[in-house]
């Protein structure tokens, strides 16, 4: 389960994010609705560890993900709204990119490459 006690983020004395709480059980989905400027890109920047919260914390399985993010991390998908992509890279030579960051072996890459392709093109449209 992951648990949102309490979150706030503030930037110099302006709260982008005030004591916001939530928790989601594993299956089930959450929707984090509101208007522009507030505060889900923040919160859910918080949640993937790309900023760290002013107070509160998140928590799952009952453990602080700050305990262990790299493990945490590993067991979350995000997919950010500004993707952040080298316009110059096809898709194989980012996926590349992105693995050797992340220091997978090449032969593993590859093939790790090539079945996401081959299930992304294998699809019936």
């Amino acid at each position: 389960m992951l648990e949102v006690d309490s979150l706030t983020k503030r930037y110099h004395r302006v709260a982008a994010v005030q004591d916001v709480s939530f928790s989601i059980r594993a299956g089930e989905i959450l929707g984090y609705l509101g208007p522009n400027g507030a505060g889900k890109s923040t919160t859910v920047k918080i949640l993937v560890g790309l900023l760290e919260p002013s107070e509160g914390r998140v928590l799952m399985d009952g453990r602080s993900v700050i305990e262990d993010l790299p493990a945490f991390q590993r067991r979350l998908g995000y997919v950010p709204e500004d993707p952040n992509l080298y316009p110059h890279l096809s898709g194989r030579e980012y996926l590349q990119l992105a693995g050797r960051l992340r220091g997978i072996p090449r032969a593993a890459l590859e093939a790790k490459i090539d079945g996401f392709l081959r299930l992304l093109f294998a699809v019936e449209r």
